[in-house]
């Protein structure tokens, strides 16, 4: 499908107004939802959805419509507050928007303090929680992701040595094969952990 690629110069909405609340899983809330992304794709070229976080796993944000409207891969950030995320995906987004070539192994310096890298995200995770709203509006399409992988304050990304410990855990290793990653919150992640509808900002 060869649709024209969208400009960033228009400004992305940061919130709807009840992005914190969590639905119940009914119909009418569901199809609120899907309202809430075409609506959001449609004026702003993609919406930003995922989840503040509990006790049980840490905060995630993904962007849904970049794939239709910008030919190029979605994008998850995890281990962010999701406001936070939602911004570091508009600022991403706004440049593949302009035709920015942006890929796996990249790293981003200009977007925010820490420095940001890109990973691919292997398919084993499409079986989780984790894009509930992409799989929806999508359907039976899975577009590609890209995870967007922050650093910690000396600049050191997870996978190299004396990365901070107190984030460990914080992002998952998307690029891997969900059974290699190390067990935790986000290995937990599976369809049957359904019950809620992601955030939406």
């Amino acid at each position: 499908m060869n649709l024209p690629k969208r400009r960033s110069g228009r400004q992305h909405a940061r919130a709807c107004p009840d992005c914190a609340k969590e639905a119940a899983g009914l119909d009418a809330d569901r199809l609120a939802s899907m309202n809430w992304v075409s609506a959001q794709v449609g004026e702003h070229g993609w919406a930003v959805s995922g989840s503040h976080g509990d006790d049980n796993s840490p905060p995630w944000a993904y962007s849904v419509g970049m794939w239709l409207t910008c030919q190029s891969a979605e994008l998850v950030i995890c281990g962010v507050p999701m406001r936070s995320a939602a911004g570091l995906i508009n600022a991403i987004g706004g440049r593949l928007a302009d035709g920015d070539e942006i890929g796996p192994d990249d790293v981003l310096r200009d977007v925010c303090p820490a420095p940001l890298t890109i990973r691919p995200v292997d398919l084993s995770w499409r079986v989780t929680s984790l894009f509930a709203l992409s799989d929806e509006f999508y359907g039976f399409v899975r577009p590609p992701y890209l995870q967007v992988v922050w650093a910690d304050r000396d600049g050191r990304f997870p996978w190299e040595p004396k990365f901070q410990a107190g984030f460990q855990g914080l992002q998952p290793l998307l690029w891997l094969p969900r059974d290699d990653n190390p067990p935790g919150p986000w290995t937990r992640l599976d369809k049957a952990s359904r019950t809620r509808e992601p955030g939406r900002t």
